[in-house]
């Protein structure tokens, strides 16, 4: 239970909101999506001026046939009315199909559309967008909240189309047979507009926070489906489930409040509007005794057909309205993502610009993932072109944080990140991030195979740069042992390969760049002491005439560094070569010397007091 009270407690601070302006801006943008399929529009109002006309003839000659045939005794038309009703039918059911498949093809379209905007914005979303979601919930906008979109869309042009064309040729066919009668009809109405906006009102919010729910349900299982093997490890399978089960019921204590409003006001408009076909009967029966009325028998029932038929729609623009709180609630949703703010991007005067020579320096910089908690503080210094500077720190010193900030995954608060003496702000995105490679600490692979990970920078590159560089990250004997070589798939995340594997794969991936600035985040600590030797070496000579970065867990990378940064809380406390940082007999010497005990690196910063 503790794995889902955090989603529990969000989910119990969520608030109906009742507005109108949210959902009527998501429609509005929703319009917008539509300028592209104008012919299908067209086609479809085409069409629904046809339905609409067929649905207002079987009645009328229903009623013919009352009147001429069954009282009349005239059977010659007989033959005639049967063959309009049933060509009416017929062609009803013809163009029914016919807005059925614009609509559905249109509706597939501009979903696409939806989805491809929406997909976009996630890829050009700045870093610190990803640290505040959750992958889980940001899928299940792309997927069951833009399913609720579909089901609208689907039917909403040809449905209102239907329901005003068709409401205007019964009121016209009704007010021909007898106005008094078509205008006592209207009385109802009102009533009709009041519990249909009652609903919309009381039910909107909690589709909206059904879509919230289902979002973070989303997110709950993914995270315990990667973190499958820790849950049965800790053997907390039965609190995970508990969890789920927890959150699951909040959606369906929130599904079974909608249903109940729904359950009130729904039925209420059918029962207006019999009473009022109930009235018609009465008022017709007055008008031919007291009042002598013309009526005729089949007049009175086709009035009445014409009410009934006046209830489709009505209850069709009443489901399109239900259909739509549940679209408009995951629209708002999918806009909330595309809307959000990149906190980095392009300046207006960006540039292509190439580093030369890879200078790069940190000049009184401050930054921090929240404006009030720094976690660099005034950080300054140089890095000239080729060198390779280890940073050391204890975890929480700002490492990451630190080098992060050259390719701008964050932009800094306050100083400035130069190459070249250039402001990384200065440079496109693009630009900037195409000259430097990175190794992450977190290591990714993607879903496929050996060689298109590799290439993934560079999806051009020819087999033989691919093997060239697959060497000098000591990978390239295992991927030939390999029955299908580079082509061999590697699973999700790369979960067929070994750890050490799979970092070499994204070395291998970052040197195809041949980048002029090389970051290593961490980049050796899932290899042995012996790989860890035989990438040393190999990449030696890779990262000549490269400025590289690589923050430190081994006492062979800092002994194969130029210079050596040490990091404190946020700010750098020495920085200069293995000799210099001794001589000046600090915090460095002592995490030396505290490493020769064979020690973990960060063990030791930690234990000498060094962050």
């Amino acid at each position: 239970m503790s794995f889902a009270k955090p989603v529990l407690s969000y989910i119990d601070s969520l608030k109906p909101k009742k507005s109108f302006t949210q959902s009527a801006y998501a429609f509005k943008r929703l319009l917008r999506y539509h300028r592209k399929y104008v012919p299908s529009i067209v086609a479809i109002t085409v069409l629904s001026v046809l339905r609409s006309y067929l649905f207002t003839l079987e009645p009328i000659y229903t009623s013919l046939i009352i009147d001429d045939v069954i009282i009349g005794s005239n059977y010659e038309v007989l033959t005639y009315y049967l063959a309009v009703i049933f060509l009416s039918g017929a062609g009803f059911g013809i163009t029914n199909f016919l807005i059925s498949y614009a609509h559905g093809r249109m509706a597939q379209y501009i979903v696409r559309d939806i989805r491809s905007e929406y997909y976009s914005s996630l890829q050009s979303k700045s870093y610190s967008f990803y640290d505040s979601v959750q992958v889980g919930d940001l899928v299940s906008r792309a997927t069951m909240d833009l399913q609720m979109v579909d089901g609208f869309l689907r039917t909403w042009i040809g449905t209102v189309l239907n329901a005003t064309f068709s409401i205007i040729a019964i009121f016209a066919i009704m007010n021909s047979i007898s106005t008094p009668m078509t205008l006592a009809s209207l009385v109802p109405m009102p009533f009709i507009f009041y519990f249909t906006t009652k609903l919309w009102v009381e039910t909107m919010p909690l589709f909206r926070n059904m879509q919230l729910i289902l979002g973070k349900l989303g997110a709950y299982i993914q995270q315990n489906i990667l973190g499958m093997k820790t849950v049965r490890i800790f053997q907390k399978e039965t609190e995970v489930v508990e969890g789920f089960k927890k959150i699951e019921q909040k959606f369906v204590d929130t599904a079974i409040s909608a249903g109940r409003i729904q359950s009130i006001y729904m039925p209420l408009s059918p029962a207006i509007l019999t009473l009022g076909i109930a009235g018609v009967y009465v008022y017709s029966a007055y008008s031919i005794a007291a009042l002598g009325s013309t009526l005729t028998v089949g007049g009175i029932i086709l009035f009445a057909r014409y009410m009934i038929r006046l209830t489709f729609p009505l209850r069709d623009l009443s489901m399109l309205l239900g259909t739509w709180i549940n679209a408009s609630a995951g629209l708002e949703r999918v806009f909330e993502v595309v809307d959000t703010p990149r906190s980095v991007s392009d300046l207006p005067n960006a540039k292509d610009v190439v580093i030369k020579e890879g200078k790069l320096e940190f000049r009184d910089v401050t930054f921090g993932y929240a404006k009030d908690r720094p976690v660099l503080r005034n950080v300054s210094f140089v890095v000239n072109p080729g060198e390779r500077v280890a940073i050391l720190g204890a975890t929480g010193s700002g490492k990451s944080s630190l080098v992060y900030l050259v390719p701008r995954f964050y932009d800094v608060d306050s100083g400035s990140v130069l190459i070249d003496g250039v402001d990384v702000r200065e440079f496109k995105l693009s630009s900037l991030r195409r000259q430097i490679g990175i190794v992450l600490q977190d290591v990714f692979l993607f879903s496929g195979t050996i060689r298109s990970n590799i290439a993934f920078g560079k999806p051009r590159a020819s087999m033989e740069e691919i093997a060239k560089i697959a060497k000098m990250a000591r990978i390239h004997e295992f991927i030939e042992s390999l029955p299908e070589g580079y082509e061999s798939l590697v699973g999700e995340r790369g979960t067929t390969l070994s750890g050490g594997q799979r970092q070499r794969i994204t070395i291998a991936r970052a040197l195809l760049m041949d980048p002029k600035i090389l970051i290593m985040d961490d980049s050796l600590s899932f290899v042995d002491s012996k790989t860890e030797k035989e990438i040393q070496s190999a990449i030696e000579e890779a990262m000549k005439g490269r400025t590289t970065l690589v923050i430190a867990q081994r006492l062979s990378t800092i002994k194969n560094a130029d210079k050596i940064l040490v990091m404190d809380n946020g700010t750098v406390i020495e920085f200069g070569t293995h000799e210099e940082l001794i001589a000046m007999n600090g915090t460095y010497k002592r995490i030396y010397e505290t490493q020769f005990l064979d020690r973990p690196l960060e063990k030791a910063v930690a234990e000498v007091g060094g962050a």
